[in-house]
């Protein structure tokens, strides 16, 4: 786990939470009011529970920016819930990157990603597997939080990259490889641990649960080498991790076997309430109704949009079954009220857009919600102007204007950017709809094909707690304005308030 205060780990668990956002990327800072949304996956197994993994963590976001940023430009994220303690995501550095208008798009890879180039050892065998390790960072910069054991290593595959000799270095470590939070190389410790040193996910906490989840135990081992299979304790396929490892011998095998014997977890899917300190690699505890329940971190993935939610992998070896069967933890988890679920939807134009001075809904909503939901409406579009010189958006929930409207005064007309945030609240119980119309003062306007992208968060809470996961009050979300009575006003963008009768 990334070391936090106990501070920040308790305010990650609050459902009222307010979310900060800062990214480093070259020599801009993004901050919430030009961020519009991130994506960062944090992933040691793949496919299922195994040792000797090496995962490229990726971050990808997208931010109001129409300057430049270079390919190989350092990214580096973080996330607060009190303005003062920050979380570090990771060192990424960019790979891609997409400019529309004045929305910049990025994909950032870590050090792991540029790794697979041929390896060779200069010096002379035998060696230790720790000088192995130094002399790979050594020669990509990487910095080493540690080197492992010092396990003799007698000759090594005639072919194989930095970044396969990292994993096989690791897996006879009893370690999965990964790129941390500060950018340095550590090995996941892939066994038993001791079980009152995890940390912990509440039930309140989670979400859902996607799939069918089942308790897998760890007993026996399978290595292939160059010279062979080698074999230590024995089990079902489903129990029995298999991997390649040329460096793998009969000893390594064998003590790796009796510390991992009968380790066991929980696989699960759950989607859950972001916390970021959390990372994969790692075991954690669900509890939930007096009873723990150990699952491992095989990927986290976490999302922002204006909620941080994440989706939980913990990847075991499972039978295929076509029935599904519920056991303890599943049970448990599928007892929550999806009242208190935090989803997402998303409406794009395929089509083109003509505006004039009557309403055209432009963004179309329909949902449901539980007690004291509420909903968080992020449009971002670009508008090719014709002789029009001001667009009004207008926001309606269940048929009734909301009294919350933008007038966009454009002073060119190179399709700039429109940004619209809607916080909407006392939503009723059950089905809901909100929509979005724009029409121009006079004459017309465009929208052009894949020009507007609208994304509604709709969180709901359990009946009675009044509880609301990440809410964010309106002032908060859209930057530096100028408070007036019934008037808000942001650079070029008027919001008018009608007062409730």
């Amino acid at each position: 786990m990334v070391e936090v205060s106990q501070k920040f780990k308790d305010l990650s668990r609050e459902n009222g939470r307010h979310v900060y956002c800062r990214i480093e990327a070259g020599d801009e800072v993004f901050l919430d009011d030009r961020l519009l949304e991130f994506t960062f996956d944090d992933v040691t197994h793949p496919d299922w529970f195994t040792l000797g993994t090496t995962c490229a963590n990726r971050f990808h976001f997208k931010a109001r920016f129409s300057g430049e940023l270079e390919v190989g430009a350092e990214v580096r994220p973080y996330i607060s819930f009190d303005n003062e303690e920050w979380c570090p995501l990771g060192i990424f550095y960019i790979s891609r990157r997409y400019v529309r208008g004045d929305t910049i798009s990025i994909t950032s890879y870590d050090k792991m990603y540029n790794l697979d180039i041929e390896y060779r050892y200069d010096g002379i065998l035998p060696v230790t597997s720790d000088v192995l390790l130094a002399d790979v960072c050594a020669k990509h910069g990487i910095e080493p939080l540690d080197l492992g054991y010092g396990h003799k290593v007698e000759k090594l595959p005639a072919l194989c990259t930095a970044r396969d000799m990292i994993g096989y270095i690791a897996g006879i470590n009893r370690c999965c490889a990964k790129i941390d939070r500060y950018g340095r190389l550590v090995f996941k410790e892939c066994g038993n641990v001791d079980f009152d040193e995890m940390d912990y996910i509440s039930l309140n906490n989670c979400i859902d649960v996607q799939r069918n989840m089942t308790k897998s135990v760890v007993t026996a081992l399978t290595a292939e080498t160059d010279d062979g299979i080698l074999y230590a304790g024995s089990g079902a396929e489903i129990s029995t991790i298999q991997i390649y490892n040329p460096l793998m011998t009969q000893e390594i095998l064998d003590g790796i076997r009796a510390l991992m014997k009968n380790f066991s977890f929980y696989g699960a899917d759950i989607v859950m309430q972001g916390q970021p300190h959390l990372e994969s690699g790692e075991s954690i505890r669900i509890y939930g109704g007096g009873t723990y329940f150990q699952v491992m971190i095989s990927e986290i993935e976490y999302h922002y949009n204006g909620a941080l939610t994440a989706t939980l992998y913990s990847r075991n070896k499972t039978y295929v079954d076509a029935v599904a069967h519920m056991d303890d933890l599943e049970e448990m988890l599928k007892s929550l009220k999806l009242s208190n679920s935090v989803f997402t939807m998303k409406s794009e134009n395929e089509e083109l857009i003509t505006l004039d001075t009557n309403p055209k809904i432009i963004a179309d909503f329909t949902f449901e919600t539980g007690e004291d939901g509420f909903a968080e409406l992020h449009l971002n579009t670009s508008i090719t102007l014709s002789d029009a010189n001001r667009i009004i958006f207008e926001i309606y929930v269940n048929g009734t204007d909301s009294g919350r409207n933008l007038i966009h005064c454009p002073d060119t007309r190179e399709c700039p950017m429109t940004e619209l945030y809607h916080l909407a609240q006392k939503l009723k119980k059950g089905e809901n709809r909100l929509y979005v119309t724009a029409r121009t003062n006079i004459n017309g306007a465009y929208i052009l094909p894949k020009a507007m992208s609208a994304n509604l968060v709709v969180h709901g809470c359990s009946s009675g707690t009044g509880d609301m996961r990440d809410k964010l009050a309106f002032h908060d979300n859209i930057g530096m304005v100028t408070l007036k009575p019934l008037d808000v006003r942001f650079n070029e963008i008027t919001y008018t308030y009608t007062a409730e009768q």
